[in-house]
């Protein structure tokens, strides 16, 4: 297994993980339950994590896919430009959200400023990470960088 598996077996947690959270989040919210808000706290933490590793074994994939196959240099550094905001934007998610599960462990309810600052980020990093991931896959797939007009049989339309 080298690098680029490792990207490509882990690049999809920060996505889905942005998105998972920030729903389970909003529920918690809604229904005010304490124990979804810390949950979603540590998962946020957890996802934080695996997109360090997605962001680290970036340069090692970067470095075999030039090897391999000829990708605009553009495209490969809008990704990496992106990702590296995300992991920023993610490292301040998972900072705050282990401050916050750890220094209200023993607290009833997380303070209202808490709540917001973390829907905050999290709805940003959904917006980011989808991006990146849009990126990531005109990268990965020359036919959705591609603006050849695909004909109409292929799409089933004739």
């Amino acid at each position: 297994m080298n690098m680029a598996h490792i990207h490509l077996l882990v690049n999809h947690f920060p996505i889905i993980g942005s998105i998972f959270i920030s729903i389970m989040f909003l529920i918690a919210l809604i229904f005010k339950n304490v124990f979804l808000q810390k949950l979603s706290l540590w998962f946020l933490v957890v996802v934080a994590l695996f997109t360090a590793v997605a962001y680290q074994s970036g340069d090692g994939a970067k470095s075999i896919l030039e090897n391999v196959t000829r990708v605009p240099q553009g495209v490969m550094h809008d990704h990496e430009s992106m990702a590296r905001v995300g992991l920023i934007l993610m490292f301040v998610a998972g900072a705050v959200s282990l401050f916050g599960v750890i220094f209200y462990s023993r607290k009833p309810t997380l303070p209202r400023y808490l709540q917001i600052i973390v829907m905050s980020i999290l709805v940003v990093s959904v917006i980011v990470f989808i991006y990146v991931g849009y990126l990531g896959g005109q990268v990965s797939h020359p036919e959705i960088r591609s603006f050849i007009e695909v004909p109409g049989y292929l799409l089933g339309l004739n």
